[in-house]
């Protein structure tokens, strides 16, 4: 579950991850598709773009799956894995309004860019929203963000509490 702060807090102890989009940051009830507007992803935000290109939060392994690779996976060498899942489109079905930048399983490094969007998705009348949520972790005790913008690589878009090692 998230924990909503009023103001993000930069001085909460915690592991910062650096949002890999600029825009918005939403409660996931503002996404318009039910299955994300539900509680059935507890650990997710929504994030209304106002930029196209996308990057790496963190260094590790980027994936591209689901449906016209609209699902973006980041996994850290810890198994911290952050996952960004991008609007159904009938133009990413085929393939167009987005450019990839590297290739799938591939190595990427903490602000890479790794996928750019075409600025006319960004227009439509209600925001272009993805998706972000932190896939669960044996280690994670707590995830909190908070409605603000953020630009990519240069703010965080979660801070986690992690458990103590005994």
């Amino acid at each position: 579950m998230i924990h909503w702060q009023e103001q993000y807090n930069a001085k909460m102890p915690g592991l910062t991850i650096n949002s890999p989009a600029s825009g918005i940051i939403l409660p996931l009830h503002a996404h318009t598709d039910p299955l994300y507007n539900t509680t059935v992803l507890p650990q997710a935000i929504c994030i209304k773009l106002t930029h196209g290109t996308l990057i790496a939060p963190f260094a590790g392994v980027y994936e591209r799956s689901l449906l016209a690779g609209r699902r973006l996976s980041f996994r850290h060498k810890s198994g911290l894995t952050l996952q960004l899942d991008l609007p159904e489109d009938s133009s990413l079905q085929h393939g167009e309004a987005i450019k990839s930048l590297v290739h799938d399983g591939e190595q990427v490094i903490s602000g890479q860019p790794v996928l750019r969007l075409d600025p006319k998705l960004l227009q439509a009348e209600t925001g272009y929203l993805v998706v972000l949520m932190v896939l669960p972790h044996p280690a994670i005790l707590a995830v909190f963000s908070a409605e603000r913008f953020v630009a990519a690589g240069l703010d965080a878009v979660f801070t986690l509490q992690m458990k103590k090692k005994q």
